[in-house]
């Protein structure tokens, strides 16, 4: 029986390589192995994963991607740091995602949950010391167009019946908010440092420079 010749009409389809073996009466028969596809620097799946049989990558937890070249982040020690600065004091360093959002097994990405923003969730509203968002008395909001850390919006009220019931000063123009006005801080001692209502106090014109300070630690912490 003739030995079989084998082609040079291999080819790549779907990161697995097919060689063609032709048999002396002429039958056609394939022959697969795979070649999974390597990352930038000519590893294959990053090293982070399994070559399956198809040609594609098996990540590890952790890893996601065609090639696994994306890892899940992680919270660093300045992470923890900068929680603490917001009223949560938790041990989060080495953890995904803060251990306050999951991660995409694709993307790997976090999703983050509710009150708590950035890639690695660990953006968050000032707390107090009950542990109250905003001192109670706001929203916490995230428009990184408008800010690189969340801020708080504090209430406002436009009729004279609600501000009573919420125990504010009605102002001439007809409304009144927690942030208490431009002669108790205004935006830098409510909505940035997350005081809603606490600045309204009678030393919030020495508070909110603390406010200012502490404000710029958390912008200088954010800065990855």
């Amino acid at each position: 029986m003739d030995s079989p010749m084998i082609s040079d009409l291999s080819y790549v389809k779907s990161f697995t390589r097919t060689a063609r073996a032709v048999i002396g009466g002429g039958g056609i028969f394939a022959i697969t192995e795979s070649s999974c596809k390597d990352d930038v620097n000519g590893v294959q799946c990053s090293g982070r994963g399994e070559c399956l049989a198809d040609g594609s990558c098996l990540c590890q937890a952790g890893a996601g991607g065609d090639t696994c070249e994306n890892v899940c982040p992680v919270a660093t020690e300045d992470d923890e740091l900068l929680l603490a600065a917001s009223g949560i004091d938790e041990l989060v360093e080495g953890l995904e995602c803060a251990g306050h959002g999951s991660c995409d097994p694709i993307s790997a990405k976090c999703v983050c949950e509710d009150g708590f923003y950035g890639p690695r969730c660990v953006l968050v509203c000032k707390r107090d010391a009950a542990g109250n968002i905003c001192s109670g008395n706001g929203t916490c909001t995230y428009k990184e167009e408008l800010s690189s850390v969340p801020y708080c919006e504090c209430n406002r009220y436009q009729d004279a019946g609600s501000c009573a019931r919420a125990g504010l000063t009605l102002y001439s123009s007809g409304w009144c908010s927690f942030h208490g006005g431009d002669s108790y801080g205004g935006f830098d001692a409510c909505y940035s440092a997350g005081v809603c209502g606490d600045c309204q106090s009678p030393g919030a014109k020495w508070l909110h420079v603390q406010f200012l300070a502490a404000l710029l630690t958390l912008l200088l912490l954010a800065i990855p």
